[in-house]
């Protein structure tokens, strides 16, 4: 049986905060939400924005595709072929969606497909030590790197950056899409 995507979330960040001994009140003032705001994700009423869960899974030490996926999905599956069903995520500039997750003790990764919206810019908050952040862009223009040092990529460039500072993405034409790489220490 599947779980809709909003309860699959709830479940997850209800389960990670209890495994760490926050409160619910500890997790929302960390995170810069409202209390009933975590207590309604947590209950999957309410559907979390990408900056939302970006910062919950902050706050919980954990990678974004831990929020995302069934706790069951084997990542050391040989083949693995994903059906795209659209973003799971939407936020104000860009929507994202966890395309496979690999955790075998020596690689922890995480592949989303990212699609940035045409003239936005989205400022990323630095990321826990040695997060690394791997970029393959396939469609549009997309302005991307540290905050310090953007770098401007079209359609079949790659870049890899530190992600443990303020990262920027930014599709200031037309719609970005990339495939983005999130490299954690494991």
């Amino acid at each position: 049986m599947t779980v809709e995507p909003v309860k699959l979330v709830g479940e997850n960040l209800r389960s990670a905060r209890a495994r760490r001994g926050l409160s619910l009140s500890e997790v929302a003032r960390q995170a810069g939400i409202g209390k009933g705001t975590l207590s309604e994700l947590e209950s999957g009423n309410r559907n979390p924005t990408l900056e939302t869960l970006y910062a919950l899974a902050t706050v919980l030490g954990l990678p974004l595709g831990r929020l995302l996926a069934a706790e069951s999905e084997s990542p050391g599956e040989e083949l693995h072929v994903h059906r795209s069903k659209g973003p799971e995520i939407s936020g104000r500039a860009a929507d994202v969606e966890l395309l496979d997750r690999v955790d075998d003790g020596r690689t922890r990764l995480e592949v989303y497909q990212l699609h940035i919206r045409a003239g936005t810019r989205y400022t990323s908050p630095a990321h826990h030590p040695r997060v690394i952040e791997q970029l393959h862009v396939h469609t549009g223009t997309l302005i991307t790197g540290p905050e310090s040092d953007p770098h401007t990529l079209n359609p079949g460039d790659y870049i890899r950056f530190d992600a443990t500072v303020p990262h920027v993405y930014e599709a200031p034409g037309d719609a970005t899409t990339a495939t983005l790489v999130m490299r954690y220490p494991t």
